[in-house]
């Protein structure tokens, strides 16, 4: 194949993270109120869909969008999370798998004890919150619970309440300062803190330094002070602070202990997390056009080399491996990560592969405000593109005010050259009300040349139910920009969700290396592995331009609602477009002298109609209609999925799809894919999963003579492939 024609996939390769089964990255506990929260961050952005909730009360569907990524690109398989170790919490199993589309996931939550659970988009668009009401005392009771962050993100009230909220938060911390739990009394502070502004605003920010005043942190005590003073300088509550402030000493030194309150034993909590998995996936099929299969000879088995036979044949086993121990004080919270999966490819022993997800240590410095990870880990903004080997860390001088810094190499490598890169970054949460963000810059290096240098903003904002996420990356050495991106969230006191989603970035990150991925004219043929050896007859800045001319720039805009009917019934809509911009002509680089199309609007429907409980109190039923329209095809794909839980252990998911296609040409195309996914759960650390799917195809392909010289032909082709799964885990 010539090399011109092989440049989109190496664009489109070169933009995609390092594939791993683990998508959740982390869950850490907190309390909000009265609610626990589960604070999950995923390794690649996220949006929250919907949720479903069976009538038994102890499962919850939660259906989530991948942004930037596909199923595809993460690759097959489940992740399944175990947090038995959360004392004050029942046993929970949260388990993240591919949804039905190829941008869709879900996460199915079980509980140990029934109950009320709401979900919302998280911190930032890379997390999603899991709230269970009534249960935050629960956990707060218990004498390993996680301690509260120092300072948590802004989170936004499962209701629009503020004001509800916030009465709620002021009295449970008033409650913990009365116990003797003011780290307690600082989580809820926080989160009421991090609200728009409300009568509970000012007693909360005077009691914020009560709290850290009686933890012995007098520099963070007179920091809320003065905030407090700046706010408020008038009242009696005004007084009784610059009373407290006039007796503090001015060196930080810890106070006596109030005698009247009784401090809590100081926490020292260790969990140790790990997971075995072994899966294998096999498939094959075949593809035989309808002319030899009307033949007098289509019974006969096929020979090798048969023009007229094509068959395909997977089978693959994955094998992956997750360790996480954690201890966490009053002073401090450590965590030692190890995420690895092994793919061993049956058929193509040399496509066999190791992706390590994560290996890192990580330490955060509670009270004094600052934390540092070292190892294979995934980005967590700043401009970082990808997984990488390295360091970040931040610390935090002022208040919320965070400054962070980056460096690293990226954990994918690119032919032979030589990766790395540095950035820092400023972050902070209620700039202005419920505003917070981020400012970036960043640097990265290949073989002694400027590979990638941006800067970048991201933006996020919290009222009651609503989210709203905003990223801009523009690279300063190219001139141009890589990604503009706006998300929203809404979820309605009545659960009902909307989305809006719009996100145009360049197909791949710019980048020097992409000069890799075409020919040079005065070598044709070279494959080159390194830039020097590329810049032979070229410059920097030519390679630039045509890197910009050769990337083209992908726009997504989607809007949705899922809305609930009934306790048995919820309907769900959405339409989204994407569009593949053009490749303008490049003279200079072989293939591209007339550059290339693009794909114009591709704009899909989806209309879906939910059941639950219509069978039993642990089904889920999922119906669902899209069409497809763009200027080289029309499609529809009608879908159905049920997940029903029978005898308590076992999970059994039928389903069903059918799609068709045409072209303006008068190709046409349809499948039928029936499929049955069983789990077994029974036991308390070992799960069983089986998946089984068998497609039945059919199409006729209308070949056009370009010069319109030959007046058309056409073939009928019929296609069956089957493909499975086996797989066990075992938790430790």
């Amino acid at each position: 194949m010539p090399r011109a024609l092989t440049v989109a996939a190496c664009l489109v390769a070169a933009a995609l993270p390092a594939q791993a089964a683990f998508v959740v990255d982390q869950v850490q506990v907190r309390r909000e109120g009265d609610a626990a929260v589960l604070a999950l961050q995923f390794a690649t952005e996220v949006q929250f869909q919907r949720q479903i909730a069976t009538a038994a009360g102890d499962t919850v569907l939660i259906v989530y969008q991948l942004v930037s990524t596909t199923n595809r690109e993460i690759g097959p398989g489940s992740q399944l999370l175990a947090l038995d170790h959360l004392k004050g919490l029942d046993r929970l199993r949260l388990t993240d798998e591919p949804g039905q589309a190829d941008r869709e996931r879900r996460i199915v939550l079980r509980l140990g004890e029934p109950g009320t659970v709401r979900v919302r988009q998280g911190a930032d668009n890379r997390a999603i919150e899991i709230l269970l009401p009534g249960r935050g005392e629960r956990l707060a009771g218990a004498a390993s619970a996680p301690p509260a962050r120092p300072a948590p993100v802004a989170s936004a009230a499962a209701s629009g309440d503020s004001e509800v909220q916030a009465k709620a938060l002021l009295d449970n911390a008033t409650q913990a300062m009365a116990a003797g739990s003011h780290r307690l009394a600082l989580d809820g502070l926080n989160a009421l803190l991090d609200l728009p502004p409300n009568a509970s605003t000012r007693p909360a920010q005077a009691m914020a330094g009560d709290a850290w005043l009686a933890l012995g942190d007098t520099r963070r005590a007179r920091a809320e002070y003065e905030t407090f003073l700046r706010l408020y300088p008038q009242g009696e509550d005004s007084d009784r602070v610059r009373q407290r402030l006039a007796t503090m000493p001015a060196e930080a030194a810890k106070p006596e202990t109030p005698t009247t309150v009784a401090e809590p034993e100081r926490r020292d909590d260790t969990t140790l997390d790990a997971s075995v998995a072994l899966n294998w996936y096999g498939g094959n099929g075949q593809l035989r056009s309808q002319d030899f299969q009307d033949s007098p000879i289509a019974g006969l088995p096929p020979t090798v080399g048969e023009a007229q036979f094509t068959s395909d044949r997977a089978s693959q086993v994955v094998g992956a491996a997750d360790l996480s121990w954690r201890r966490r004080t009053d002073d401090q919270d450590q965590r030692v990560v190890f995420r690895n999966a092994y793919t061993r490819d049956l058929e193509r022993p040399e496509k066999s592969r190791n992706r390590l997800s994560a290996a890192y240590v990580d330490h955060r410095a509670l009270k004094a405000g600052w934390g540092v990870r070292l190892g294979r880990q995934s980005p967590t903004g700043g401009g970082v593109m990808g997984r990488f080997d390295g360091v970040q860390g931040y610390v935090t001088p002022i208040g919320k005010l965070r400054l962070g810094a980056v460096a690293g190499v990226p954990a994918e490598q690119l032919f032979d050259t030589q990766r790395h890169f540095y950035g820092l970054r400023l972050e902070q949460d209620r700039v202005v009300g419920a505003l917070g963000g981020s400012l970036y810059a960043i640097e990265q290096r290949i073989d002694g040349e400027v590979d990638r240098r941006a800067v970048g903003l991201d933006l996020r904002w919290f009222s009651g139910g609503t989210s709203v996420f905003s990223q801009f990356d523009y690279d300063v050495a190219f001139g141009a920009t890589n990604a503009v991106s706006v998300q929203g969230t809404h979820v309605a006191e009545d659960n009902t969700v909307y989305t809006l989603l719009y996100d145009r970035r360049a197909l791949a990150p710019l980048s020097l290396g992409n000069a890799l991925t075409f020919e040079d004219p005065a070598q044709p043929g070279v494959i080159f592995t390194r830039i020097a050896p590329r810049l032979a007859n070229t410059t920097v800045a030519v390679l630039r331009e045509q890197i910009v001319a050769l990337t083209p720039m992908v726009t997504q805009a989607q809007a949705g609602v899922t809305r609930p009917l009934s306790p048995h019934w919820t309907v769900g809509a959405s339409l989204g477009l994407t569009n593949t911009g053009a490749i303008p002509p490049v003279p200079d680089v072989p293939g591209f002298e007339t550059g290339r199309p693009a794909t114009g609007d591709i704009v899909s429907a989806t209309a879906q109609l939910i059941g639950l409980n219509l069978l039993s109190d642990r089904d889920t039923h999922v119906g669902v209609i899209t069409t497809i329209r763009s200027p080289q095809l029309d499609g529809l794909l009608l879908a159905y999925n049920q997940s029903a839980w029978w005898w308590s252990d076992w999970q059994v998911e039928p389903s069903l799809q059918y799609y068709r296609d045409r072209t303006p040409e008068g190709s046409r195309s349809e499948r039928w894919t029936p499929g049955l996914r069983v789990t077994y759960r029974g036991w308390k650390k070992v799960a069983l999963e089986t998946a089984l799917t068998y497609e039945i195809g059919s199409a006729t392909r209308v070949l056009t003579d370009p010069s319109g010289n030959m007046p058309p032909t056409s073939t009928r082709e019929s296609s069956r492939r089957a493909s499975y799964a086996l797989g066990a885990r075992v938790e430790f």
